[in-house]
C-alpha cells in the first residue's frame, strides 16, 4: 500500500515537471518516426481508436485483448497517440497517449530533452525498464514512470 501510495506521488510528481519540460504531444501529428509499443488494455476491456485526437471524435476501431496489445505508434499531438490500425488496411487513428507504454534496455540514457541539447539525467540500470508514453518527435519518445521520472528516450539506443 505504502508502495502504491509513493509510486502514484512519484508520477503526480513527474507530471508537474513534464508540464515545464519539451513538449511533444502539442505537435502536429505524423511528428515522430513510427515506434513499436503496447498498449494497456485490461482482460475483456477495449481502447477505443479514434479518427480524430479528440474524445467525441468517431470511434474507427478498437482495441482488444490482454494487457499487452503491440501497436506501431508514428506520431502524437495535444496528448493523444497516432497508432496504426492493425487490420492491414494501411489505415490510423488516435488513442490517449499515456495508454501507451515502452520498454527500454539496461544502459538506454533518459534525457531533459530530445536531441543533441538534451542534458542525461540517468543511464538506466538494473534490466529492462517501462514507461507510459506521453509524446514523441523523431526518434525520441517522451515518457514517464514511478521509479525515473519523466524525461526522454531515444529508442534508436534504447
Amino acid at each position: 500500500m505504502i508502495r502504491a501510495m509513493i509510486g502514484t506521488v512519484a508520477v503526480l510528481a513527474g507530471f508537474a515537471v513534464v508540464e515545464r519540460s519539451v513538449d511533444a504531444s502539442t505537435g502536429q501529428g505524423g511528428t515522430c518516426s513510427p515506434v513499436d509499443t503496447y498498449a494497456l488494455v485490461q482482460p475483456g476491456e477495449s481502447l477505443a481508436v479514434r479518427a480524430e485526437p479528440a474524445l467525441d471524435a468517431a470511434v474507427v476501431a478498437s482495441l482488444r485483448g490482454d494487457a499487452r496489445v503491440a501497436v506501431r505508434m508514428s506520431g502524437s499531438q495535444s496528448g493523444w497517440a497516432r497508432i496504426a490500425i492493425g487490420d492491414g488496411s494501411q489505415r490510423h487513428g488516435w488513442v490517449p497517449a499515456d495508454q501507451l507504454k515502452v520498454d527500454t534496455e539496461a544502459g538506454s540514457g533518459l534525457y531533459s530533452r530530445p536531441g543533441p541539447m538534451g542534458e542525461k539525467l540517468e543511464t538506466l540500470e538494473g534490466g529492462a525498464s517501462s514507461f507510459r508514453v506521453l509524446g514523441c518527435r523523431g526518434n525520441w519518445l517522451q515518457v514517464i514512470n514511478a521509479r525515473n521520472g519523466a524525461g526522454w528516450i531515444d529508442k534508436n539506443r534504447s
